[in-house]
């Protein structure tokens, strides 16, 4: 009885045991299961948060955007503000024309960093001289001065003779650089439009590009063209002059170089663009060269530039992804074709004559002259200064700044906005003036004398440009700080002027008073009045006011300022400056940015998550 007793507490015990063991089981599996839903439950919260947080980021983006796009709003370059619970922080830096915003977002300490890069389709042009002349050179008048403001000096860069008359003054430096002529080994070689990409990121052997170069002539390499285009906002790079290694490949040591300026350099369609030696080398004929252009890898593979090809070069072009550590390759690929390039090397000799000049002069025969600097020459005439110096090489050939794929993506802007034609001959005053938003013009600008105008937009006028005494025009304050472009370009051989009569200023947004009628001191902003008008029979831009807000330029013919005008900067072909003409030159232009418009023109690059 008491050993059944035992086993049927036994039992009891047994069970008891069981259930205690199962129970246990239950409450593991029931704890597991709810930390893992726990678990889950946070991360999902985290990601939720992590989710709100990305969003109030790319909130902060769209905000900088609009605030940096609009001046209306305020932008400072570090922001903080809290947008439901996140604490947002901007910071904006400045690159050139590249802004870089990004923007910081912490909600319940999930943060998460947004970065966009924003371009604005700006042309910087570099204006350095009071005069820039081609190879027409300049004729100075009696009286006539280039001068500069607020104490500077105006200086003249040409490459065509300067001959002055009677009282003729250059207040600052004079160079007059070398004759050339185009080199007979790299000139009539056909370009194509389909180019070689170069200096596009992540390109494996392709940043930097070579072209051997066998000049025919010897002498001074005075220039250098290329058949370029460009996609995106890109760096300068540099352009070098080297020998063979005697493995037909350049050598890493420079012989010569100037800067490879991108922004000459068009997006609407391929152009001969042209660069000039600051210090010429003395090429031998015969001898072998090489033509580098060196370029940093751009940041975005969606930024790079392209050089037309040319059939007779494919053997004559090589590659490197960086020419002063990685082997030279050969280009290959298709289409066939190396690259399209030409030389000029120094030719017939240039002359300064009867010029007074405050600063030194550099010419290869100065003639009855009076230097008040140094003269460097390699023929002196009748002439006295300060110092002498006989120079064995003649100043280089400047190119001039603004390129045909400069004025050819003008037009394609001007193209996709409003006709204007029907403002041709509009009349304005200054309750209501005319306002010329971007867009073209299929005549004559020709408004009504007395007229008021506001520049509001890159515009193409395909006939000439006709301003009476007293009509005036300013740039519309939406530009800020960036400056305005009007082109003229006809395809009638005998239009594409422009012709500024007397008391009808030009300027920039600082505008203008009306009593007496002139612009306002400059701030630095202008209006960039520019002719195609071509050949020297007649005067592609005639400028009788005095304005202190416009630039003109004739980039394919002659400008004269007539008799009496003072105007802040001109650059042509071939100028001339009327009896007692005054060109005062400004230190700002020689950073002048010149904005498709003060409506558009913003391209966002890149937009991403950082960190």
């Amino acid at each position: 009885m008491t050993k059944n007793k035992n086993k049927k507490n036994n039992y009891g015990f047994a069970a008891i045991l069981i259930i205690i063991i199962l129970m246990s089981l239950v409450l593991i599996v029931t704890f597991s299961l709810s930390s893992v839903v726990i678990t889950k439950n946070r991360i999902s919260k985290n990601l939720v948060l992590s989710a709100q947080s990305y969003y109030s980021a790319e909130s902060g983006i769209e905000d900088a955007l609009l605030r940096v796009m609009n001046s209306d709003y305020g932008w400072t370059a570090i922001n903080n503000f809290n947008l439901d619970g996140s604490e947002i922080s901007q910071n904006t830096t400045q690159d050139g024309n590249i802004t870089t915003i990004e923007s910081l977002s912490s909600h319940y300490n999930n943060e998460r960093k947004v970065k966009t890069e924003l371009g604005l389709t700006t042309t910087n042009i570099q204006f350095h001289y009071g005069v820039q002349v081609g190879e027409g050179g300049l004729k100075m008048e009696n009286g006539s001065k280039v001068d500069g403001c607020d104490g500077d000096v105006g200086n003249i860069y040409s490459n065509g003779s300067i001959e002055g008359f009677g009282t003729a003054e250059i207040t600052g430096d004079a160079v007059i650089a070398t004759g050339m002529e185009p080199d007979a080994n790299n000139t009539n070689h056909d370009e194509y439009g389909t180019g070689k990409i170069f200096g596009r990121k992540n390109d494996s052997d392709n940043t930097d590009i070579a072209m051997k170069f066998i000049p025919a002539a010897s002498g001074d390499l005075s220039q250098v063209a290329f058949y370029l285009k460009r996609v995106g906002s890109l760096s300068n790079g540099t352009i070098y002059l080297t020998e063979d290694n005697g493995s037909g490949s350049p050598k890493t040591a420079s012989l010569a170089n100037t800067l490879f300026y991108s922004d000459r350099i068009g997006e609407a369609d391929y152009n001969w663009i042209n660069y000039s030696f600051s210090s010429p080398y003395s090429v031998t004929a015969g001898s072998t060269y090489w033509i580098v252009i060196d370029v940093n890898e751009s940041n975005n593979t969606s930024r790079y530039f392209l050089i037309g090809q040319n059939a007779a070069n494919t053997d004559i072009s090589k590659k490197s992804i960086n020419w002063q550590l990685s082997p030279w390759l050969p280009i290959g690929g298709e289409p066939a074709g190396g690259y399209a390039f030409k030389a000029w090397i120094g030719g017939t000799a240039t002359y300064l004559e009867n010029v007074n000049v405050g600063g030194d002069a550099y010419a290869n025969t100065i003639k009855d002259s009076a230097i008040v600097g140094e003269a460097h020459y390699q023929t002196i005439i009748n002439s006295t200064a300060g110092s002498y110096h006989f120079e064995t090489s003649d100043p280089s050939v400047e190119a001039m700044p603004i390129s045909d794929s400069n004025i050819a993506d003008w037009k394609a802007t001007a193209s996709a906005g409003d006709d204007l034609s029907s403002l041709c001959e509009a009349s304005g005053d200054e309750s209501n003036p005319i306002v010329l938003n971007t867009g073209v013009m299929n005549c004559d600008f020709h408004p009504a004398g007395g007229s008021s105008i506001v520049l509001n937009g890159t515009v193409w006028v395909k006939g000439d440009i006709i301003f009476d005494t007293g009509t005036r025009m300013k740039l519309s304050s939406d530009y800020g700080v960036k400056s305005g472009v009007i082109i003229v370009d006809s395809t009638d051989p005998a239009k594409g002027k422009i012709n500024i009569g007397t008391n009808s200023p030009v300027c920039g947004t600082q505008g203008y008073e009306t009593s007496p009628l002139g612009c306002y001191p400059s701030n630095n902003t202008y209006i960039l009045m520019l002719s195609t008008h071509a050949g020297y029979a007649d005067d592609a831009i005639s400028v009788s006011n005095n304005s202190n807000g416009a630039i003109y330029y004739a980039h394919n013919g002659q400008a004269s300022v007539l008799n009496g005008a003072n105007v802040k900067e001109v650059t042509a072909k071939k100028l001339k400056l009327n009896q007692n003409a005054i060109v005062t030159y400004e230190s700002g232009l020689s950073n002048a940015s010149f904005s498709n418009g003060p409506g558009g023109g913003w391209v966002i690059d890149n937009w991403n998550e950082i960190e």
